[in-house]
C-alpha cells in the first residue's frame, strides 16, 4: 500500500557524489538490487499508464467526431510539431519563433524569467533533440464549451535529447551535462483560439500522478 499509493514528491539523486557512486561496481550492484525490489512498482506504473493511454485515445477519437483537432492522429501530429519546434526556439534563445504554439503566459515565463536572465549571466541553453520516442495522453480536462475551447491535456513525452547550460566564453557546463539521453517530460497542452498550445512542462516523475487523476469531461 505504501508503494502504490504514495504522497507525490519531486526528489532524486542529482548530486555529483550520488551520480559517481552509481557508476562504481558496488553502486551498480545496489542499483540492480533496487531494480529487482522495485520491479512490482515499475510493472504497476507501466500497466497503469498503458490502460489510461488506451482509454484516453478512445475518448479523443470520439471527441474528434465533434472537433477534428481532438482526433488522436491530428493531436499527435500537433504535439510532435510543438515539441520539435520549441526545442529549436530554446536553442535559438527566442521564444518569439514559437509564439503561435505556446500560451501567452508560458511564452513570457520562458523568455523573461529564463532565457533573458541567462543572457544577463552570460549563459546559453544548449538544446538538441534527436528523436521522439512516445507521446501518451495521461489526463484529460475537457470543457463543456461547444467548441471545446479551454480544454487541457497532459501528455507524457519520451525523447532522446540533450539539454544543458554553458558559459558563453569558457564553454564550461554550468548545469546539466553534454550528451544525448532518454528523458521523459509532462507537457500540458491547452486548446486556445482553435489551436493546441503548450501551457506548462513538468518532470516525468509526475506521470503516475497524472495517470491516476480522474479525467474531467
Amino acid at each position: 500500500l505504501c508503494t502504490i499509493d504514495p504522497e507525490f514528491a519531486l526528489a532524486g539523486p542529482g548530486g555529483a557524489i550520488a551520480k559517481g557512486f552509481f557508476k562504481t561496481w558496488w553502486g551498480k550492484l545496489i542499483m540492480a538490487v533496487l531494480t529487482i525490489v522495485l520491479l512490482p512498482l515499475i510493472i504497476y506504473i507501466n500497466l497503469k499508464e498503458f490502460f489510461v493511454t488506451r482509454k484516453n485515445k478512445k475518448i479523443l477519437n470520439k471527441l474528434g467526431a465533434i472537433n477534428r483537432d481532438f482526433s488522436w492522429l491530428t493531436l499527435n501530429k500537433a504535439v510532435k510539431n510543438a515539441f520539435e519546434r520549441v526545442y529549436i526556439a530554446w536553442n535559438n534563445e527566442d521564444m518569439q519563433e514559437v509564439s503561435e504554439l505556446v500560451s501567452s503566459w508560458y511564452w513570457q515565463n520562458q523568455q523573461i524569467v529564463h532565457l533573458n536572465e541567462w543572457k544577463k549571466r552570460n549563459l546559453k541553453n544548449q538544446c538538441r533533440l534527436k528523436s521522439i520516442g512516445s507521446i501518451k495522453p495521461l489526463h484529460l480536462e475537457i470543457t463543456d464549451d461547444a467548441t471545446l475551447e479551454g480544454s487541457r491535456i497532459a501528455f507524457s513525452i519520451t525523447a532522446n535529447m540533450e539539454d544543458y547550460l554553458i558559459h558563453r566564453e569558457t564553454k564550461k557546463v554550468v548545469e546539466g551535462k553534454r550528451g544525448f539521453a532518454d528523458e521523459e517530460k509532462i507537457w500540458i497542452m491547452e486548446y486556445i483560439d482553435g489551436k493546441w498550445k503548450l501551457d506548462d512542462i513538468q518532470e516525468g516523475s509526475m506521470s503516475l500522478a497524472f495517470a491516476r487523476a480522474e479525467n474531467l469531461i
